[in-house]
């Protein structure tokens, strides 16, 4: 087995069978307790894969860029941005600080850093019992429920700023990172810089435009030095650039597939839908080199994407669309692009959690949530109280329903919807009527 050869176990840490190592944590954490069989052959059944069909090919190959290898070849837990983890096998990642960074595009086992930026462009679904909420952040105390309720939950892996080879590479410009050029996302650049010189010619004097920014951290710039060095600097020399534009077209790409799957899931359960959409992206994924966070910058872009789409398009099954935003900067971000109700669907910000619904919405409402997820992890990864999707992967049946191991159905192409984008952010699910596929 490659893993055990390449990564040496110490005599106390030996691999194991990797569905051997999931069921393990299913009973350590008990959820083994909560499901019964009945009710998890309901559960596993509802997933669905809704993915990007430019991103994607031969999905029901191994081959790179596939969609079955998206959902396979991952690790079980990944944390910190690469720099602590366990793959599937329970052997913990290297200590080797570029391991990741150097995964070839046709590995055995593993996502290589182009392979993860496309194997983003997903999202799995499935309608997942949920007996709790809270836990996460630790002033969010958590409660469980006297009767348990159905969620329908919608798993979408934001960009991961955290290292140089991920979407710091797709979306930032800087002396290092000179010249992005990654064919699959070309058409995200239509129009923009994409070299270093360019955009700070672009720039001129000044420091933002309708398609660029600098990065400040506080009043310095956020610069990069050809030595790999990043630091707080006030020329703007090496000051890091940011290609917003793309960014936000990416995030329209995202969010139209989203708010399209969320509408013919509430149309198939016969009720309008009221979604969380918690905030993707941001947190621990919103910090560059795993130092700098630029949540402030990029949050707005997520607010402005959902602003577009909901007053450019028609979603008759949505019904109420609920921002959580537990900070100050978030309510006061979404206060000021939020600033006008929307004609069809009441837009709202409120401070409760993700999973927390009244027994009025849950009677009247398709009920359904996003789940900000890390596309080189198992859905729900860390087995703590640690993020959002871990809480949320420890108070429902989300894991069982959405990791491959647990649920082979999301290996099965029944279960993959394509998703056609247009230029215009259009989003069209493909032949979902002609293959009779229910939700």
């Amino acid at each position: 087995m490659f893993l055990k050869t390449l990564f040496r176990p110490n005599k106390t840490t030996l691999p194991i069978a990797p569905k051997e190592w999931l069921y393990a944590q299913f009973k350590a954490s008990e959820l083994d307790k909560r499901f019964p069989q009945y009710l998890l052959d309901i559960t596993q059944k509802s997933a669905k894969i809704f993915y990007n069909q430019h991103y994607f090919a031969h999905n029901d190959t191994d081959a790179p860029f596939s969609l079955r290898r998206a959902l396979t070849k991952i690790p079980a837990i990944n944390v910190s941005g690469d720099r602590a983890g366990v793959f599937q096998n329970g052997i913990a990642f290297p200590q080797a600080s570029d391991f990741f960074a150097r995964i070839p595009l046709t590995h055995p086992e593993l996502l290589s850093p182009t392979e993860r930026l496309s194997a983003a462009k997903k999202i799995v679904f499935s309608n997942s019992s949920v007996f709790a909420s809270g836990g996460y952040p630790r002033i969010n105390p958590r409660n469980i429920k006297k009767t348990p309720y159905d969620v329908g939950i919608f798993s979408l892996a934001g960009a991961s700023f955290e290292n140089s080879y991920l979407h710091y590479s797709l979306f930032m410009l800087d002396p290092l990172n000179a010249k992005i050029d990654n064919t699959m996302f070309t058409h995200l650049f239509k129009d923009l810089p994409t070299d270093f010189k360019e955009a700070q010619t672009s720039l001129g004097a000044y420091d933002s435009n309708e398609f660029l920014t600098r990065i400040r951290t506080g009043f310095p710039f956020l610069a990069r030095s050809t030595s790999n060095k990043f630091h707080s600097s006030f020329t703007k020399k090496n000051a890091v650039i940011f290609v917003s534009a793309a960014y936000f077209r990416h995030q329209l790409e995202d969010i139209s597939m989203l708010l399209t799957a969320v509408n013919e899931a509430a149309k198939e359960a016969g009720r309008p839908a009221l979604l969380k959409a918690t905030a993707v992206g941001m947190g621990f994924f919103a910090k560059v080199n795993g130092q700098y966070d630029i949540q402030y910058l990029l949050y707005p872009y997520y607010l402005r994407a959902f602003q577009k789409l909901l007053q450019e398009n028609s979603y008759p099954w949505i019904a109420k669309i609920e921002f959580p935003t537990f900070s100050e900067q978030f309510q006061e971000q979404f206060t000021s692009i939020m600033d006008k109700p929307m004609e069809q669907i009441e837009v709202y910000q409120q401070y409760r959690d993700v999973l927390e619904f009244t027994k009025e919405e849950i009677e009247n409402y398709f009920v359904c949530a996003i789940n900000p997820s890390d596309a080189f992890a198992y859905i729900g990864n860390e087995w703590g109280f640690g993020s959002v999707e871990a809480m949320i992967g420890l108070n429902s049946s989300l894991r069982m329903d959405q990791i491959p191991l647990a649920n082979p159905l999301l290996l099965d192409s029944d279960h993959h919807i394509p998703v056609k984008i247009s230029s215009t952010f259009d989003a069209e699910l493909v032949e979902l009527k002609s293959r009779g596929l229910q939700l």
